[in-house]
């Protein structure tokens, strides 16, 4: 896990000090007051130096890359929560879906029952029967035969 902003600056402020005790001891070539360090010795000073400046070129060098890499872990988390209420969206619609349909389903088998116990079709069905274009609306495509015109 990447460390906070106030994590970061602790470290780089941490291998600076290290940093100036090593270059403290490497130009006083005197056992200094870090115990660590008198124990060392020169060509190990000046390795330890060496890391120390390239941790530290590293760290400022890459500090907006940290912050960069923290932001898109957010962003990612962000979008994978999205995607996962999204699916349970899709789960919960069609729930809702099967559900709709059972009721529609329960909705036609209950009028087909009531049309079927219905005696309405039974007891009307035996009146005059009427072609549709009769009973229909006006149709004004017919032609009319016109009666006393004035020519």
């Amino acid at each position: 896990m990447i460390p906070s902003k106030h994590g970061f600056l602790k470290d780089i402020e941490r291998i600076r000090s290290l940093s100036t005790i090593i270059d403290k001891k490497l130009s006083e070539v005197k056992p200094s007051d870090a115990e660590k360090i008198d124990k060392l010795t020169l060509e190990e000073l000046q390795d330890l130096d060496k890391i120390a400046g390239i941790a530290d070129f590293m760290l400022t060098k890459y500090a907006d890359k940290k912050e960069m890499c923290s932001i898109l872990k957010n962003f990612t988390s962000v979008i994978t929560e999205t995607a996962d209420s999204m699916s349970d969206l899709d789960d919960e619609i069609s729930e809702l879906i099967l559900s709709a349909e059972d009721s529609i389903s329960k909705v036609k088998d209950l009028h087909a029952r009531i049309d079927d116990k219905s005696d309405f079709k039974k007891k009307y069905s035996d009146g005059p029967e009427y072609d549709y274009t009769q009973t229909s609306s006006i149709n004004l495509t017919n032609f009319v035969t016109e009666i006393n015109t004035v020519e």
